[in-house]
């Protein structure tokens, strides 16, 4: 998503080699038909059709980042909080162009600049050690008020128990989140629950599946973990390792609650299991176990004996801190 010098350069040259190749195109036809001189407006517009990205995102990138943004990281965000000065520069720029490009739309809630800086704190999180990196298929994400149904319906009903979904079919492309679930995962430091991080974890997945692993993923990492997830997902249930129930779901549900312990709990993951922690660290390019614990610990949270936050009526330590609701 960040556009770096060398990666200006590189889209520059390819909108050079494009134009060349229009302007070759247009001038052989306007040879042969000069009535058709307006085609050659065609290489103007081609160098710019290949820079159009590159060019908004350096304008953003050069843009001063907002104070209320910044507040609401090093507040709510002990990733970012943990990350040195040249890191911080670069986790900014990545909010700065995922809140231009992707639409953050509230459903009978309001989206204040909290919840807009948290949505994209969750998107960059899992792929701050890729150094090129694309949400291709991620249009808009939509805020509900509070959990929801399998039919993406939010009525204050009982059997409404989604925290966070990637939408399928006609909502291909638009991610949903409860509002309560995603300013909970972000309010404490010791759980392992963040909504947002799990939800663009699953998004990881998906452009990996379709447009390929980041380079700095090495290919036995994920043989390791393709081989381990099936194995651990074939264990009786009294054997299995101590995370979430809601784990053993399916091998995606498996890697996307993996992702929320790896960073909102690394130090908990790496103690119980070593060879699962290093694999992830392989996979997302990161060491959250020798970063997060950098960061002082915070006061604010959620009592294990209040309300949900997420809405559903049960105790904070009988729901979301036990696992219960979804997230697909």
């Amino acid at each position: 998503m960040i556009v770096t010098t060398e990666m200006n350069g590189r889209n520059r040259r390819q909108a050079l080699v494009v134009a060349g190749l229009v302007a070759w195109a247009a001038g052989l036809v306007v040879w042969l038909a000069p009535a058709l001189w307006l085609l050659l407006g065609l290489i103007p517009f081609s160098y710019w059709w290949v820079r159009r990205r590159y060019l908004r995102r350096v304008t953003v990138m050069q843009q001063p980042f907002p104070d209320e943004w910044e507040r609401v990281l090093r507040t709510h965000v002990a990733f970012f909080v943990a990350l040195n000065d040249e890191e911080k520069t670069r986790f900014r720029h990545l909010v700065q162009i995922f809140l231009d490009e992707v639409q953050i739309t509230g459903i009978r809630t309001e989206v204040d600049e909290t919840i807009r800086v948290l949505v994209a704190a969750s998107a960059a999180i899992p792929i701050f050690g890729f150094h090129d990196w694309e949400y291709h298929r991620l249009r808009e994400v939509l805020i509900y008020p509070d959990a929801f149904d399998d039919a993406y319906q939010s009525h204050g009903g009982s059997d409404e128990h989604i925290l966070g979904m990637v939408g399928l079919h006609h909502l291909s492309g638009v991610m949903i989140l409860s509002k309560p679930a995603l300013l909970a995962g972000f309010a404490h430091q010791a759980g392992s629950q963040n909504v947002g991080v799990h939800e663009f974890a699953h998004l990881v997945e998906q452009e990996a599946n379709e447009y390929g692993l980041p380079p700095e993923v090495p290919w036995m990492v994920v043989r390791q973990w393709v081989r381990y997830v099936a194995r651990e997902l074939a264990r009786p249930s009294r054997h299995r390792a101590h995370v979430s129930a809601y784990a053993y779901t399916n091998e995606h549900e498996y890697f996307a609650v993996l992702a929320e312990y790896f960073f909102t709990s690394p130090e908990l993951l790496k103690r119980r299991d070593p060879a699962l922690y290093a694999m992830l660290r392989g996979m997302f390019h990161q060491d959250t176990g020798s970063l997060l614990p950098l960061v002082p610990p915070r006061r604010q949270g959620v009592s294990r004996n209040a309300p949900c936050p997420c809405g559903s009526g049960k105790k904070y330590k009988h729901c979301c801190l036990a696992g219960n609701p979804k997230r697909s």
